[in-house]
């Protein structure tokens, strides 16, 4: 799966959509910790301009350029992240961690997987285990699924409101990472 295929389904993952399943905006939770609005996961709090272009795109009826604004923000903001790793199914674990927890949550979670101290820095050290950890990478999808959800334990549990989707999400991702090794 090409990075933009990746970014493509990010967006599916996050987007709501109207009845005749475009893009729409979405108005945040209390305490969602994203701002008030998104739309496909890009939020007013961390990435105003993109939200900005794709709610003019919308507005002005562009549906299929907002599906392409969408995808082509998150692929750009969590490449450094996902082109780290060299296999495909590895990639879009990072590339989705990152989009969700930023690019330094992402490498957090990523060394603790990789059983790395979690400083959110990519190192030599970093890169030579995760090298060494894709030659086998369905352990390392496992152990990045683990990770995430250790990673957010630090700030929340199952009786947050926002457990089961984090939770759901962390399981779709994994499942079509490992369907990407078949």
């Amino acid at each position: 799966m090409s990075p933009h295929e990746q970014a493509r389904r990010i967006v599916d993952y996050e987007a709501r959509r109207d009845a005749a399943g475009h893009l729409k905006v979405y108005h945040l939770p209390s305490g969602d910790g994203g701002g008030e609005r998104e739309v496909a996961g890009i939020n007013d709090r961390y990435h105003p301009e993109a939200l900005d272009l794709i709610e003019k795109l919308i507005a002005e009826g562009k549906h299929a350029e907002a599906e392409d604004a969408a995808a082509d923000h998150i692929r750009r903001y969590t490449d450094p992240v996902a082109l780290l790793a060299d296999v495909p199914a590895v990639q879009f674990a990072l590339r989705d961690a990152a989009f969700n927890r930023g690019p330094t949550g992402a490498v957090k979670i990523l060394q603790d997987a990789l059983g790395l101290p979690a400083d959110g820095i990519v190192g030599p050290k970093t890169k030579e285990a995760l090298h060494e950890a894709e030659q086998n990478p369905r352990e390392l999808l496992e152990k990045l699924r683990v990770s995430r959800e250790r990673y957010e334990r630090r700030t929340r549990d199952e009786s947050s409101k926002f457990w089961a989707g984090l939770s759901n999400r962390w399981d779709r991702q994994h499942a079509d990472s490992i369907s990407m090794l078949t």
